[in-house]
């Protein structure tokens, strides 16, 4: 009877969680760039990215205009000619680079580049293909293309949120998991609630890309090394089987997986070779050495991708000092559970002098505390000094992977804490629910998750106001236009303009810009000197300001003759 109350909290637990997620998805206005390519990316078969000039970048139109055609004689020979002689594609490829020039795109070709149109349905090797080229591994993106094809040429927010709450759903089962391995299954309840509330976890279900799968994978990887702990440090067929599977999905998934789980093999490593587990250690190795085999065979790509790619290991933004990026990423952990930054610096303090008395008093598991807490220490470390970017949007990436470990950490020392008061469970639980509820609640009130990018219907508004007209949107880098995608399925037609690199030419005697046209300009940008220089060049003479948002950076003008 018992275990069926448990369960009945457990599920009402989760379908009052879902129900804030999806509500906080719905007050998602707009789209991050690497949003939008997690559709294009997963559904595009041309291109990974939406290119400004066409349909194909340079490289792409060497492969598949000139290499894949013909019969298969043939396509073996030129890429033989391709191995043998780069050069002569190294030159191609620089001359069809100084061809690229902006192109009007249609809301049809927008349309085509983040949904599954015919011919697209279970496109397996275009998703590959892409993932390849880009610097993350494909799994993700292959469910992205599945929910796709399913949702067949329909474009949703709703198509990567649904994988996103599944995986968050099957976290939330495995945080119950490890509190069960670790005899405290009643303390489920207060830990999913603690991660799930989390605004840094709502956070990354409403963010449409990997880091949720990620999240899972990570807790499935913490859980089996705790059921390896928990088996006197033998592995059985079942723990093998796993921790294979679940090490190749990990590293397919994200590549940060890699840094949590080489922290977590070195520390199991560690402390099998301090008991003189030296057949389990062995065969920990293997199976390890075999999982890295195959997601290596799987995709030879992250080779590549984690050693020399502009994502991989070295890179990082250099501009900051090793403790100004620890004290920003200290701040965001902070704002994710709703707690200042002294007293949880404070809470920091008693859980470290909580652990090191239970540690002198020899009655806690320094083997799980291991296993559990160092990965955690220097997995954020590690994070704060190689990770490219320090936006908040961008942090929250890195260190969604240590919420949920947090979470039952704090879990558990309150309950050591309470402990000491009374060894009544229910009080306990009581207790705890409410000790995390108020800040939680709280956060819920006073802060915002990231990547709702409020105000952007607006910005969408007016494009359906004026969706005969086309639209001039000029941005200063090769990418981040991509989160006007809205806009570019809306408009008739887009002219998508680098401003560094395009010259404003191009709107000389432009037939496109008819009678009026509507101007989209970031606003980050010098974008009084570039509304001159449009309406100097393009020989058209009046404008009117439609918004100016600072919160969506972009101001946007009609302009007429």
């Amino acid at each position: 009877m018992r275990e069926k109350i448990e369960k009945i909290i457990f599920i009402i637990t989760i379908i009052i969680l879902s129900i804030i997620m999806t509500i906080f998805i719905n007050k998602k206005e707009g789209f991050h760039e690497d949003e939008i390519f997690s559709y294009g990316s997963s559904n595009y078969k041309l291109d990974n990215v939406y290119q400004r000039y066409g349909t194909k970048d340079a490289l792409n139109k060497i492969i598949f205009d000139e290499i894949l055609q013909g019969n298969v004689s043939q396509i073996i020979s030129r890429i033989n000619n391709y191995i043998t002689n780069p050069d002569e594609y190294n030159k191609k490829m620089e001359e069809l680079k100084k061809e690229e020039v902006p192109i009007w795109k249609t809301k049809e070709e927008a349309k085509e580049y983040v949904t599954i149109g015919r011919g697209d349905i279970f496109n397996y090797f275009s998703v590959y293909y892409n993932q390849v080229r880009d610097v993350h591994p494909p799994l993700f993106y292959g469910l992205v293309h599945f929910v796709s094809s399913i949702a067949y040429g329909h474009f949703s927010k709703y198509i990567i949120f649904s994988i996103n709450i599944v995986f968050f759903i099957l976290s939330c089962i495995e945080i119950r998991k490890i509190l069960k391995l670790l005899n405290k299954k009643y303390l489920s309840i207060p830990a999913i609630l603690l991660y799930g509330l989390n605004i840094g976890t709502i956070s990354t279900v409403i963010f449409l890309r990997m880091y949720q799968m990620l999240v899972f994978f990570t807790l499935v990887s913490l859980k089996l090394h705790i059921e390896i702990i928990k088996n006197d440090l033998e592995i059985n067929n079942k723990i093998r089987n796993k921790l294979i599977a679940t090490t190749i999905l990990g590293f397919l998934t994200q590549y940060y997986f890699c840094i949590f789980a080489l922290i977590e093999f070195i520390t199991l490593f560690i402390i099998l070779l301090k008991n003189r587990k030296y057949n389990t250690l062995k065969k920990y190795f293997k199976y390890h050495l075999i999982s890295a085999i195959i997601g290596v065979i799987l995709f030879p790509a992250a080779i590549y991708h984690i050693f020399f790619s502009y994502r991989g290991v070295g890179a990082s933004d250099l501009s900051t000092s090793s403790i100004e990026r620890i004290l920003t990423y200290f701040k965001e952990i902070c704002y994710s559970f709703s707690i200042p930054e002294i007293p949880f610096l404070i809470i920091f303090g008693i859980i470290l002098i909580v652990i090191i008395y239970k540690i002198i008093k020899k009655n806690l598991n320094w083997k799980i505390t291991s296993i559990i807490g160092i990965p955690v220490i220097i997995y954020f470390l590690i994070v704060c000094k190689i990770s490219p970017q320090m936006s908040e949007t961008a942090i929250i990436r890195y260190i969604t992977i240590l919420i949920p470990i947090i979470s039952i950490i704090l879990i558990l020392i309150l309950n050591e804490i309470l402990n000491r008061i009374t060894n009544k469970k229910i009080v306990i639980t009581f207790t705890i629910l409410v000790l995390i509820l108020i800040p939680e609640t709280y956060g819920l009130i006073k802060n915002k998750p990231r990547y709702l990018y409020e105000g952007y219907n607006k910005i969408k508004q007016i494009a359906e106001e004026n969706k005969e007209m086309n639209l001039v949107y000029i941005v200063d880098n090769n990418f981040t236009y991509m989160n006007a995608m809205p806009e570019f399925l809306i408009y008739n037609k887009t002219l998508i303009i680098n401003y560094n690199e395009d010259n404003l030419d191009i709107l000389k005697e432009n037939d496109e810009l008819k009678d009026e046209f509507i101007l989209n300009i970031r606003k980050w940008m010098n974008y009084e000197e570039i509304l001159r220089e449009v309406l100097e060049t393009s020989g058209y003479s009046s404008y009117e300001v439609l918004l100016d948002s600072n919160e969506n950076e972009s101001i946007i003008y009609k302009i007429s003759k």
